[in-house]
């Protein structure tokens, strides 16, 4: 192998997979001289690594995965491809991108991308409508559907675009307009087409694996089919929930109500319904179970035939900071509580200067540039400020912890679209769990655990 095919040396990326290497070694229990009695290193080899002196070769981590229960994965650092956290992509750079994708032996759609980040799991792309249609008939032959795909989709719609979507044996068809929007369920069949051949009609796609790819995408695939199925469960249903969480902690339905004073019959009641206990039979049951309150609440959601519409005539607006003097006007864009932390909104932005900085927040952002106005952004990272420009078409990602603020001589129109990450409460409340000085070691291990 040659050194090109090495993994990355950057001196961030190199000093994330040493960190990687000493943690991985530490959750094994191997100190230096075990490491390389495992690994088949001299003496001294396995601190020059993970101190940084010696790189990360595919052959170190090629001998760890053999002798080690872990995959060559876990000690694979991602990439950063931001510049002082955040990536932008010029229209110019879309443009480059397009390719014309047929269907049906003739020219469906012009994709374009705009912008990644290898940080996220957001595949947004610029997509035009090449079909042209003149009815709203959800079986028109000149329709030609896709087969649903993995990632969840939300949809923003600029100009006269058909939407089609398709739940199990019945097809439909909505005319979406500028501002319209739709998010949707992962595998369901769904197209688009033009209804006009002389207006712009584009849609952005911006499409993102929520918590279903990455790690769980591979160790349920190892798992197998049938076992995974037998994980899913139903939303909006209490009952299969709280079964699940009995069964997990291999406890009867008389074993519960012995410890959380319920009657057997009521705790046999909500095992099979579906719907949610009151809020102090929750407590009871959480404290009997020994879990929080949430873990026995089912996500529902707002779909309908698996997507969730949202036309912008009837989206809800507010101002921000408030309405005194606001520097931002929102528009709420399709969502949908099972996803709660995914936020989509259209943001006007009102201030020729630097406008009241939003929040940093746990979630990874995308911004698109509607419309023909430029607007200026403002951020910080790591305790500097910096300044950029962005321009009609321009699209960017915004790394997690990123306060922002934007600004534009008229009203310009952006696109803002939040995920969640790897960052899920669960981690987040484990972080905060930390005694001081943990959180410093678990991003980037730099010791022995003794």
């Amino acid at each position: 192998m040659s050194r090109a095919d090495e993994p990355r040396s950057e001196p961030a990326y190199a000093a994330r997979a040493a960190a990687l290497l000493r943690a991985a070694a530490n959750d094994l229990k191997r100190n230096d001289a075990a490491a390389e009695a495992d690994l088949g290193l001299p003496p001294g080899a396995f601190d020059d690594y993970t101190s940084g002196r010696l790189p990360i070769t595919w052959d170190l981590i090629g001998r760890a995965a053999r002798v080690w229960p872990l995959n060559e994965r876990d000690l694979l650092p991602v990439h950063d491809d931001t510049e002082h956290g955040l990536h932008m992509m010029r229209a110019k750079e879309s443009e480059a991108s397009s390719r014309i994708i047929e269907r049906g032996g003739r020219p469906y759609y012009e994709y374009r991308d705009t912008a990644m980040s290898r940080l996220a799991s957001y595949r947004p792309e610029w997509i035009k409508m090449l079909r042209v249609v003149e009815n709203d008939d959800p079986h028109n032959a000149a329709v030609n559907w896709n087969k649903g795909h993995l990632l969840y989709q939300f949809t923003y719609f600029v100009g006269p675009v058909n939407y089609y979507f398709r739940s199990g044996d019945r097809s439909y068809c909505v005319e979406m307009s500028t501002g319209d929007s739709v998010w949707g369920l992962p595998f369901a069949p769904h197209s688009f087409a033009a209804r006009s051949d002389t207006e712009p009609a584009y849609i952005l796609a911006l499409t993102y694996g929520g918590r279903l790819t990455g790690d769980v995408q591979r160790e349920l695939s190892a798992v197998g089919r049938a076992a995974t199925g037998s994980l899913a469960l139903p939303l909006g249903d209490h009952g299969t929930l709280l079964r699940s969480v009995m069964e997990g902690r291999l406890m009867t339905v008389q074993d519960l109500a012995d410890r959380s004073g319920l009657a057997a019959d009521r705790v046999a009641a909500l095992c099979v319904a579906p719907d949610r206990a009151e809020w102090s039979e929750l407590e009871l049951l959480a404290d009997a179970l020994g879990v929080s309150v949430r873990e026995l609440i089912a996500p529902h959601t707002t779909t309908e035939a698996d997507v969730r519409i949202q036309k912008g005539s009837t989206a809800s607006r507010w101002s921000y900071p408030g309405q005194g003097s606001p520097s931002y006007r929102f528009t709420q864009l399709a969502s949908d509580p099972i996803h709660p932390h995914t936020t989509s909104l259209e943001v006007e932005v009102q201030t020729p200067q630097p406008g009241a900085a939003l929040p940093g927040t746990h979630q990874h952002q995308y911004l698109y540039v509607l419309g023909d106005e430029p607007l200026s952004v403002r951020w910080e990272h790591k305790g500097e400020q910096f300044d950029g420009w962005l321009e009609a078409g321009d699209s960017a990602y915004v790394t997690p912890g990123i306060e922002l603020s934007f600004s534009a001589d008229r009203p310009a129109r952006l696109l803002m679209l939040r995920i969640s990450g790897s960052a899920t409460p669960d981690v987040r409340f484990a972080l905060g769990a930390m005694r001081d000085g943990g959180i410093d070691r678990y991003v980037a291990e730099d010791r022995l655990w003794y």
